[in-house]
């Protein structure tokens, strides 16, 4: 793993990034939100020790809000079926940070379990994930519990680091972040040696809620089903889906036709557990008529269905669901009723 030392200040980093043929996605202030946008020059962004987190993720670049996967048209009784272009321009993420730069493994994980999603996997592959550690946190953030830290470069091509004396380097993670930096050789040089670990890193790693064992959580999910305490934890939900639009690894999704006189174009839509038509059969019955039903499925999803299956947790411990929620659901909360924090050193 090869390091490289941002010769001048991150933004320039920044302008250099943006003379090259790619589209820079990066965090941006959109009245008075937080979140990942286009940029078009180095003064829209902010540097890492200014943010600790964008309100939403990046997931919508790679897994849009709605997107069209085939459009049709009808001659008579012919159905003529036309495929949609994706749009192709390398993209480069900046200042992602560990939870969202490790979602993408999770992602990828179900995009291609059992079917490869050419629509999901075309924008990975065009697109270059820069991560960046945190150089702060708040009381919404459990990344640890998940098996992350502030400066895991988990799911990065190249990652962004402090060395001791505050100033910026890049990690080459992958061999596509390894190109990129070939391409910046004006505002980057390489390391001779591996740059000692800032303490600030440990700090805050400090600073987070303590880790709960998520082992002995999903053995209480493995026979709690019908546990009645479903009931008490869902109580407050108002099934608004905040949590899973904002989180970046929910994937669920439906899909729709849009029909015209004599042509249309299939949709793919995000979707919600949370929501009571989510699972309504067209017979009209519901197996998640309650909303304890509907919540016990995004928790089970989150911390058990998807470790079945993966092997993995389907949470990075953003906490964004946690900032978000309107009636102050933490999930992180509601997991630790059911399962011991980790003894730490």
């Amino acid at each position: 793993m090869k390091n490289f030392k941002i010769k001048n200040d991150y933004k320039n980093f920044v302008k250099g990034l943006l003379s090259l043929n790619y589209l820079v996605i990066a965090p941006k202030y959109e009245n008075g939100i937080l979140k990942f946008s286009k940029i078009k020059n180095a003064a829209e962004i902010l540097s890492p020790s200014e943010y600790i987190n964008t309100v939403s993720s990046t997931k919508e670049y790679f897994f849009p809000q709605t997107e069209p996967v085939i459009k049709f048209t009808f001659e008579g009784k012919e159905i003529f079926l036309k495929d949609v272009e994706i749009g192709k321009k390398p993209k480069v993420v900046l200042g992602l940070r560990p939870c969202d730069a490790a979602s993408f493994s999770i992602l990828d994980d179900i995009f291609q379990y059992e079917y490869k999603d050419e629509f999901y996997f075309t924008r990975r592959e065009k697109t270059i994930i820069i991560g960046a550690a945190c150089e702060s946190n708040d009381e919404s953030c459990f990344c640890t519990t998940t098996g992350l830290a502030p400066d895991s470069s988990q799911g990065a091509d190249l990652f962004i680091e402090k060395n001791n004396e505050e100033e910026y380097f890049l990690r080459a993670v992958t061999e596509k972040g390894e190109r990129l930096v070939e391409q910046l050789i004006a505002e980057v040089e390489e390391l001779e040696e591996e740059p000692k670990k800032n303490p600030l890193y440990e700090k805050i790693e400090k600073q987070i809620r303590k880790k709960i064992d998520l082992i002995e959580a999903k053995k209480w999910l493995d026979n709690n089903f019908e546990n009645e305490k479903w009931e008490e934890l869902s109580s407050q939900c108002l099934s608004c889906g905040s949590c899973a639009y904002l989180c970046p690894t929910c994937h669920c999704f439906d899909i729709v036709d849009e029909v015209n006189y004599n042509s249309g174009v299939r949709r793919k839509n995000w979707d919600a557990c949370q929501f009571d038509l989510f699972t309504l059969h067209s017979s009209g019955h519901n197996p998640r008529d309650t909303k304890a039903k509907r919540y016990r499925q995004r928790v089970m999803h989150k911390f058990k269905y998807y470790a079945d299956r993966f092997d993995k947790t389907l949470c990075t411990g953003c906490g964004r669901c946690i900032r978000a929620c309107p009636v102050n659901i933490d999930i992180y909360e509601v997991v630790k009723e059911f399962a011991p924090l980790v003894e730490q050193n």
